[in-house]
């Protein structure tokens, strides 16, 4: 189970929670991994008027972070997967027409700046909405609601945030987790705690299993699934289990193009229509409701509609 658990990120692409069937959408969908050299420049106006030109939306999306977005057989798969179809479905109101989908792979690395040059016209990659990443892109709604907690082994005995002061803890690498804990830890007073930095989740939980780390950070559902998946029983009478208090909130939302309100505004409005037509809640039980792999209660967590008039 070690030997596999900690092999390359591409096996660990394949992985996650098991999908109901996948659903037709009526949209030709394709992956692309065109070249993306550090010259391009990204296109002159707003991104609304191009879709409407093309009659195409190229959308970034996240391949190894199940269940949002990832490959299963060398199927595109995942939460974000599902909603940015179902989102591009009601996109059509504000286009014009119908649109076709052209999904690109991006990575943590890459998910922020190629919206920024134009080779994806959006990105869904699992990404908080940061003021740093504010700076450099622009955001719709938030569609998921997480924080972030640290993972640790349950045989070292029962935990909170503050019994991790100057120890080692593990962490994705590109992740905003790694300002967020800094920041809260300075502000109780607390000693830092040592990060250490990890390709992907699946070494770095591997790696607390194997007691080279203290814990593991980043967004709780994330690396509650990724420990599932590798055969971990999460929870208290499990192998691991995660503080019961966050240092961070997390709120997902699909990566835009900064200031180009046209765009942001149509794709606002597409997710709206979402989540008032009851589609969105569909696919949010799906992937994270009780009956699934990954349970995240919605709570009280909602997509407030604009109102129209």
């Amino acid at each position: 189970m070690k030997n596999w658990f900690i092999l390359t990120l591409a096996a660990v692409m394949v992985l996650g929670c098991q999908p109901a069937a996948k659903e037709e959408t009526g949209s030709t969908e394709t992956s692309t991994t065109a070249s993306h050299g550090s010259e391009t420049k990204a296109p002159s106006g707003s991104v609304l008027d191009k879709v409407k030109s093309s009659g195409k939306v190229l959308i970034g999306i996240g391949q190894d972070a199940a269940p949002f977005g990832y490959r299963d057989n060398n199927e595109l798969v995942g939460f974000e997967f599902d909603l940015t179809r179902a989102m591009v479905k009601h996109l059509k109101d504000y286009v014009g027409k119908d649109v076709e989908i052209e999904f690109v792979p991006v990575t943590d690395e890459t998910r922020i700046s190629w919206v920024q040059s134009g080779e994806v016209d959006l990105s869904a990659c699992h990404t908080n909405n940061t003021r740093k990443r504010d700076e450099n892109i622009d955001f719709s709604i938030p569609y998921f609601w997480d924080g972030k907690s640290v993972m640790y082994r349950v045989k070292d005995g029962p935990k909170d945030l503050k019994d991790f002061a100057g120890k080692t803890i593990g962490i994705k690498r590109s992740s905003s987790s790694e300002g967020e804990i800094k920041a809260y830890f300075e502000k109780q007073g607390w000693a830092a705690p040592v990060l250490k930095q990890y390709d992907n989740h699946a070494a770095g939980i591997q790696a607390l299993m194997d007691g080279q780390v203290d814990g593991f950070t980043d967004d709780s559902a994330i690396i509650i699934n990724t420990a599932v998946l590798a055969g971990n029983k999460v929870g208290a009478t499990g192998d691991l289990v995660t503080t019961p208090t966050k240092y961070s909130n997390a709120y997902f939302g699909l990566g835009v193009r900064e200031n180009d309100s046209d765009w942001r505004d149509a794709v606002n409005y597409a997710l709206h229509d979402l989540w008032l037509s009851g589609e969105y809640q569909q696919i949010y039980e799906k992937w994270f409701g009780p009956n699934s792999n990954c349970p995240v209660p919605l709570g009280n967590n909602r997509m407030e509609p604009f109102v129209k008039g």
